[in-house]
């Protein structure tokens, strides 16, 4: 629900019309974009793979963070008050870590994924079952790690504004600081280390040497450059996301360790750009993959039932 230590200022016309402009964008095009992945990917029953489970899954948590946690942020800042009542407040905060967390532990997934397919071609790779198994453990331990965030808040009144703070057990700020730190080294940095280095490893293989059991030059150069355009179009999802959500992270990790004040329009900046990650993935999905950008042409128009569409993501069997 947006930055806990943000003092509520009446905010100007401009400003306040500035704020609805960025975030409604936002709104649009992430839940445009990201029922479109999910139709896409829930027709694709004939070459349903686990990494179109998976992108599904980030969907889903793009789809979950906009409804739940971006309009009610863009109407706290417009206003200066939280006019949603107390379950809200608890449930925005939780909406806003847990799609984080499952997007992340999702990354980390693929990533897995795309190592055990390139670097142990023959063996047999993840099912979609499994698959399903997994995004299913990810969504529980995304839940347990974001309650803490979500139990301790509170709903005050502050003149004439209610306001929905954190409200951690004493030493509440050890409580906060050591808390956010955690959540920033072991759910951000840690995982995007692991995405990093699989991926370098991946990289490595697919650029440097010929896939094992490719039996002709031309099979061998189809084989590579379909992996080479999955990686790429993976790899610019875990950039973008680790670009977008890093200044929000670190500004959270050190206002609560208390080494910088709380700043309105740097913490408006990077909550808009931490926000703006939800619109990417379907633009990626259709600048790097032909399939897909050919089967999204085919959607029907907003208002009109068309025939079921099939998507084709590659299938890395």
């Amino acid at each position: 629900d947006g930055d806990p230590r943000y003092r509520a200022e009446s905010q100007r016309p401009a400003v306040q019309a500035l704020l609805a402009a960025a975030y409604s964008i936002i709104i649009i095009i992430s839940l445009s974009g990201n029922t479109a992945v999910c139709h896409v990917v829930m027709k694709n029953k004939r070459t349903r793979s686990v990494t179109s489970i998976f992108i599904m899954n980030l969907a889903i948590a793009d789809i979950l963070i906009t409804l739940l946690n971006t309009p009610f942020t863009l109407v706290r800042f417009v206003y200066s008050t939280w006019m949603f009542g107390r379950a809200m407040c608890h449930v925005s905060r939780f909406a806003q870590y847990c799609s984080v967390h499952v997007s992340v532990l999702t990354l980390v997934a693929i990533a897995i994924d795309r190592h055990q397919v390139v670097m142990h071609p023959m063996k047999q790779r993840m099912s979609c079952l499994q698959g399903v198994v997994w995004v299913g453990v990810i969504w529980v331990m995304a839940t347990c790690f974001s309650l803490p965030h979500a139990i301790y808040q509170t709903l005050l009144r502050f003149e004439v504004r209610m306001v929905c703070l954190p409200s951690f057990p004493q030493p509440s700020d050890l409580f906060w600081k050591y808390l956010d730190l955690t959540t920033f080294v072991l759910l951000f940095m840690l995982p995007l280390a692991i995405i990093s280095i699989a991926y370098a490893v991946v990289a490595k293989k697919l650029w440097m040497r010929n896939a094992i059991g490719d039996v002709t030059l031309a099979q061998s150069t189809a084989h590579r450059r379909r992996k080479k355009m999955t990686m790429k179009m993976l790899m610019a999802v875990v950039v973008v996301f680790a670009v977008c959500w890093f200044p929000l992270n670190c500004y959270v990790v050190l206002l609560s360790s208390k080494v910088i004040e709380a700043n309105n329009a740097v913490y408006f900046t990077f909550h808009w750009l931490a926000m703006s990650s939800t619109c990417y993935n379907p633009f990626i999905y259709c600048w790097l993959n032909h399939n897909f950008r050919a089967e999204l042409r085919s959607l029907p128009l907003i208002g009109r039932r068309g025939k079921a569409v099939q998507a084709h993501f590659p299938n890395d069997h």
